[in-house]
């Protein structure tokens, strides 16, 4: 694992984040779940797995694509995200849905048991990540397909570079590393596939807007994502000082939207 890698505590950063995540994961990014779901040929009666399936964006979706003669696995490291993900699924009569802890860094020996494999959002917190592409792989059927979802480059532009600059004003020499930067570049996923023994990978890149509606909307996306490290770092007053700071800016420059990249790999198994 690298080093820049080891400084970022995944279970801890999630597992504080974990409500605000489940929230955002809707609010502000439920566009990702929906469009990775509309690139799968997801049918009555079929098996699916959800790696890293956090509060559930993409379990549920699948869920109600296979129906109750269908199933979905979903699968994440954090108890609390699969609390979460579990409360939704019984509020929605989501019978047809198992969850369970796991660990995509320890994965045993898949089978080919499943139509569908996803992970979206999660590939990048994984210590060799052509290893677990391939554990990944081995889930998947003849037949079936392997989406991998990753974030891509210009995150949340143009707010972020200033909430980078804001932090590093309170905490000199601050670390802002966060991990999706592995796999934001399309040639870098399509080189772990392709090392990883996964043929045929179609990888698309996009630039989705998302609204912005006011200037205090830009707190509770840092709430509720990877940028909630930084936050934990900085202390209450830090803190509010920072969030002071990108809201002035933002309402300066008018920004009603910010950008969310994505990066997306679909591969279908001869």
């Amino acid at each position: 694992m690298s080093k820049d890698l080891q400084s970022f505590d995944t279970r801890n950063t999630y597992s504080v984040a974990s409500s605000d995540y489940a929230v955002a994961a809707e609010e502000f990014w439920g566009f990702i779940s929906d469009d990775t779901v509309a690139s799968l040929d997801l049918r009555p009666g079929m098996r699916a797995l959800d790696f890293c399936c956090g509060p559930g964006p993409m379990t549920v979706r699948m869920a109600e694509r296979v129906g109750p003669t269908g199933h979905v696995e979903g699968v994440d490291i954090l108890d609390e995200m699969l609390g979460i993900t579990q409360r939704r699924v019984r509020e929605r009569g989501l019978d047809q849905v198992t969850l369970r802890h796991g660990d995509i860094d320890a994965l045993p020996p898949g089978g080919e048991r499943f139509d569908v494999v996803n992970c979206s959002l999660g590939i990048y917190f994984a210590e060799d990540m052509v290893r677990t592409l391939a554990a990944f792989w081995s889930y998947v059927r003849p037949g079936g397909t392997l989406a991998i979802t990753t974030i891509g480059r210009r995150l949340f532009e143009p707010v972020l570079p200033v909430f980078f600059e804001a932090c590093r004003s309170e905490r000199p020499g601050m670390g802002t590393y966060l991990p999706w930067v592995r796999t934001e570049d399309p040639d870098v996923v399509r080189a772990l596939l392709d090392e990883a023994g996964v043929t045929g990978a179609e990888v698309t890149a996009a630039d989705t807007p998302l609204p912005l509606g006011s200037p205090e909307a830009w707190w509770p996306i840092v709430h509720g994502s990877g940028l909630r490290r930084l936050e934990t770092e900085l202390g209450p007053e830090a803190e509010e000082r920072v969030r002071k700071t990108c809201e002035e800016w933002i309402a300066e420059h008018r920004v009603d939207r910010i950008n969310v990249g994505t990066v997306r790999a679909i591969a279908v198994k001869p």
